[in-house]
């Protein structure tokens, strides 16, 4: 691997690392952390580099989890990250990068999502306990029936971020780094 590449996972892989760090030990802004560290995830990219982004992946995700020891039970970052938020985007350019049939990943994508959110419920509900007892009764009678299209709609939203923060990331970095 050159310098370049491994310098710049080493940036991204602390990047994933502060920014999952934040997300298990402040809950309301956990999400939004897995989509920020999702796109220091891909930042090896610009050098085109897959195993830097494997690398930034694995090492953020574990420095990370060293962190958040004490806050590891109930939170949602890193089942999540591990699941989806981290993975996804390196697939995602994989798949575009090999011109591989765009619809077919794409189904693959939708229901991965969907696994993951699926996943991700009964993980929560079966494992830590969590109730939806509290939400109206439609929702937690209809649960398992709305977590799909919300887990599809979400796919569409969040696979057009990967991609337009990708080429963001490229123009930006292209000004920096030359």
């Amino acid at each position: 691997m050159k310098s370049k590449v491994l310098a710049i996972s080493a940036i991204a892989a602390g990047f994933v690392a502060i920014t999952l760090t934040l997300g298990a030990y402040i809950q309301f802004i956990d999400l939004f952390m897995l989509a920020v560290s999702s796109v220091f995830v891909i930042l090896p990219l610009y050098y085109k580099s897959y195993k830097g982004c494997v690398m930034t992946f694995l090492a953020g995700g574990t420095i990370a989890l060293l962190c958040s020891l004490p806050t590891i039970t109930f939170s949602i970052v890193f089942p999540t990250y591990a699941a989806f938020f981290g993975l996804y985007p390196i697939v995602r350019h994989f798949t575009r990068d090999k011109n591989l049939n765009k619809y077919l990943c794409y189904i693959i994508g939708m229901v991965w999502c969907v696994a993951a959110v699926y996943g991700l419920y009964f993980y929560y509900t079966a494992v830590i306990g969590l109730n939806f007892s509290d939400l109206p009764y439609w929702v937690a009678d209809y649960i398992l029936y709305l977590l799909a299209p919300a887990g599809i709609v979400f796919y569409i939203i969040y696979d057009r971020y990967v991609i337009v923060v990708k080429f963001l990331l490229d123009k930006l970095l292209g000004r920096i780094l030359k």
